[in-house]
């Protein structure tokens, strides 16, 4: 499905990240975690065009990704979910939802219209087709977010930090649409600090730091039989017994 190849990201200095290779299958799963600042968004802003990476290839479904033209064709069955949401706030919800298919994709508004208000529903948001998303709580924007991406028909979705911008009370609703996703059998592949998620949902758990893959391999050996020191120590830093 993707197959990054040697990628690497630099800003200034600061190598973001560093020869970087990840093969996502179609079905999977894959949860992203490590510290603050380890280059995590970055890589899976790459996968998505929305950074350019400095070197290595990457491929969708066998076809290599050209960077230098307009991607958005090219990674058109690629969903994305911002950690901010990155609604339009001048326009309605359904406007969100149909503003990407109609201008990028040519789909008939009608059309456009009734297959958003399917996946609001499916998000269990179908009363907010008409209001702003400054009416709207964080979770809700969260999940309007993820009905935005579904209205592509992608084949995977990346998610970005989605729970991190959200308050505690409303992560919950967020994580249970994108547990329904993954039962659905759609492909994620999500950056996040939720750790009960990523046991629970992900069948791979990546450990990123220091802009590269340091441990890689199930829940079970991720969490409960960690390899490297670096992981171990972050473990300990983030799951309270």
């Amino acid at each position: 499905m993707i197959n990054a190849i040697n990628i690497s990201k630099h800003f200034g200095a600061v190598k973001a990240v560093d020869d970087v290779s990840l093969h996502i299958k179609k079905g999977e799963v894959i949860c992203i975690i490590g510290p603050s600042g380890s280059g995590k968004s970055t890589l899976i802003r790459c996968l998505h065009g929305l950074e350019t990476p400095d070197s290595g290839e990457i491929y969708v479904n066998g076809n290599k990704v050209d960077f230098s033209t307009d991607t958005t064709k090219q990674l058109s069955h690629i969903g994305f979910v911002f950690q901010l949401f990155n609604l339009f706030p001048h326009k309605t919800v359904l406007e969100n939802l149909t503003l990407g298919p109609v201008k990028a994709f040519g789909v008939p508004q009608e059309e456009a219209n009734a297959t958003a208000r399917k996946l609001l529903a499916r998000v269990g948001l179908e009363d907010k087709a008409n209001v702003y998303p400054s009416m709207l709580s964080g979770g809700q924007k969260q999940r309007v977010a993820i009905a935005r991406a579904l209205c592509q028909n992608p084949e995977i979705i990346l998610f970005d930090e989605p729970t991190s911008a959200l308050d505690p009370e409303m992560i919950g609703e967020v994580l249970n649409v994108m547990k329904e996703l993954a039962d659905e059998g759609l492909t994620l592949a999500v950056v996040t600090h939720e750790m009960g998620f990523a046991r629970k949902v992900a069948s791979r758990v990546i450990f990123f730091d220091g802009g590269k893959i340091v441990e890689e391999g199930t829940p079970e050996q991720i969490f409960d039989h960690p390899q490297s020191d670096r992981l171990k120590l972050f473990l300990s830093q983030v799951i309270h017994m």
